[in-house]
């Protein structure tokens, strides 16, 4: 049988399995008894470009059932996944609906709005925090993979989210954004904005562990000091024509 390594985003861990990336994400999301339902993220991985890849650990475990069933997923790591796996060793990402529909999104390219002064990241690896910031996603990844400051991660992976109107303007109306507390949002964003010195802003410590797949903006960032690879979000009209399957799911589960 074939064999697949993936990096899951929640939780970090570096998985290895018999499943093609549609099943294995239908997998995650519903077809086990240890997580009855519930939303994925992952990308897949080349094995072949990551240093100590514990191969042989993988030939003897990840072998088909005695009834010829194919291995669903073996753990090969759980803990600082993402910073050992090198970016050119990262593959397509895929999110899957809480009902097991799986959009495959590719590498592409990334050009930040020029009008936009503030930006909303959700994080996932290593630290889940949601943060308001002025910089741009590629200056975001910069300013946080710095080693030489007190406060730095070696790599992280995020996504750009939805502000709308108050990316320009933080007193606008909030109007189609579902997040929590919208009034504690805004007071973040006012108080980014108003500071000539601060660049980030905490918005919520910690996530929740589900995303509105309808609050994603420009895509997915994977990146550290060296680059950064973009996944960039469908566009609207995509969605609700060569997507509609999985963006139908995403509205009537995540809303």
């Amino acid at each position: 049988m074939k064999e697949y390594v993936y990096l899951s985003f929640t939780p970090e861990s570096l998985i290895a399995s018999h499943l093609a990336p549609g099943e294995f994400g239908n997998y995650l999301a519903v077809g086990a008894r240890k997580r009855l339902r519930g939303q994925a993220i992952f990308l897949e991985v080349d094995p072949g470009k990551i240093i100590d890849f514990p191969r042989e650990y993988m030939e003897q475990r990840l072998v088909p059932y005695t009834d010829g069933e194919p291995k669903r997923s073996l753990f090969l790591s759980i803990y600082r996944v993402l910073e050992k796996i090198p970016l050119d060793a990262l593959k397509n990402l895929y999110l899957v609906t809480d009902d097991g529909k799986v959009l495959e999104i590719e590498k592409g390219t990334y050009a930040a709005p020029g009008e936009d002064l503030i930006y909303l990241y959700q994080q996932f690896n290593p630290v889940t925090t949601r943060v308001a910031s002025k910089l741009t996603p590629p200056e975001f990844i910069q300013f946080l993979t710095d080693t030489s400051k007190p406060v730095s991660a070696p790599r992280i992976c995020l996504v750009e989210l939805k502000l709308n109107k108050l990316a320009r303007d933080p007193e606008a109306p909030i109007q189609d954004l579902p997040y929590p507390n919208p009034d504690h949002l805004r007071e973040c964003l006012v108080r980014l904005a108003s500071s000539e010195e601060r660049l980030t802003k905490t918005v919520i410590r910690q996530f929740s562990g589900n995303l509105s797949f309808r609050t994603i903006k420009s895509g997915f960032f994977v990146g550290d000091l060296q680059g950064f690879l973009h996944y960039p979000f469908p566009s609207t009209a995509l969605l609700e024509t060569k997507y509609y399957s999985w963006w139908r799911s995403a509205l009537t589960h995540c809303f």
